[in-house]
């Protein structure tokens, strides 16, 4: 089964102050180890969406070898459009996908293999009772979001 990620990097109104993708943790930056973290965890293709600051974080991920596209209207939509143009891009290319915002770097990769291993529809982690990120959604339920 071929499982990839759409990570939402675009900057959209909502977002807090800071632009959360290229603050730095430990000697990297949160778009790298979100990225790092899917890849080391066979997750492929990854695809990024960006919109604000757009040219500084494709070069600042270049080397990764994701797919980024750019949503043009970030500051006028909200994440869910920036979200449905990566699924759209990536439905026909996994049979899942991965689905988060890049601002929670702090997952491991024992937590998206345990995802994995899941053969629900949908499926999130979950921590004292409180949902998370990132969301494991199957090609099925693409068309129904």
């Amino acid at each position: 089964m071929r499982t990839g990620a759409v990570v939402v990097a675009a900057g959209h109104k909502s977002s807090v102050s800071s632009f959360s993708p290229m603050l730095p943790i430990g000697d990297s930056t949160v778009i790298r180890r979100i990225i790092i973290t899917l890849k080391r965890s066979g997750i492929d293709p990854v695809v990024v969406i960006t919109g604000e600051q757009g040219d500084e974080v494709e070069k600042h991920i270049a080397g990764l070898r994701v797919i980024c596209l750019r949503n043009q209207n970030y500051g006028h939509t909200q994440m869910y459009n920036s979200i449905c143009l990566g699924l759209n891009y990536i439905e026909d290319l996994c049979d899942r996908v991965f689905v988060l915002p890049a601002k929670f770097p702090m997952f491991l990769p024992d937590t998206i293999q345990r995802m994995m291993g899941s053969r629900a529809m949908a499926a999130c982690p979950v921590y004292d009772g409180k949902r998370g990120h990132p969301v494991l959604v199957s090609k099925a339920a693409i068309p129904s979001l």
